[in-house]
């Protein structure tokens, strides 16, 4: 089956309202691409590019089923104890440690990522706060939104 037969009903309703679909990074929700910012659409293209080739492409790809994400009851303590200034966190390939930004940070050099802001990441240290968040990885195209995991559903 291909998603476009899987989520027919979705991508007919989005259409019918005259816009174009989206797919959330956070949770792989289709909902209409006006409603989200490009960064936390999986379609996302550089600057000046259209998606449209993207979603194609996805529509016309076997339907593959995904784990949904959760996060610990830990790490969603964790996320509500974090200083609102804090908006993105990542893991950096050199150290594979988590580390906090500010400012959305762009990977460095395929071995880190860095933030144009003049205050630098704060790395986290594993052991005073045993939270791993093993689904980001460096391989990730972005960051992960602080915001967008305090969304995720929770599993003890």
């Amino acid at each position: 089956m291909k998603n476009k037969e899987k989520f027919a009903k979705e991508i007919f309703d989005i259409a019918c309202r005259g816009d174009s679909i989206a797919i959330t990074i956070a949770n792989n929700e289709i909902v209409p691409c006006e409603s989200i910012e490009c960064g936390k659409c999986i379609f996302k293209v550089k600057e000046y590019e259209e998606c449209s080739g993207k979603i194609k492409k996805w529509c016309e790809s076997e339907y593959v089923e995904k784990p949904k994400l959760t996060i610990t009851s830990k790490e969603k303590k964790f996320l509500d104890l974090l200083l609102p200034k804090y908006k993105y966190i990542a893991r950096d390939y050199n150290t594979g440690k988590l580390s906090l930004y500010k400012d959305k940070p762009f990977k460095y050099r395929t071995r880190s990522w860095i933030s144009q802001s003049k205050d630098f990441a704060y790395e986290l240290p594993y052991e005073p706060f045993d939270v791993e968040f093993d689904f980001i990885t460096w391989i990730d195209e972005e960051p992960w939104s602080i915001e967008d995991l305090k969304k995720l559903e929770v599993k003890e």
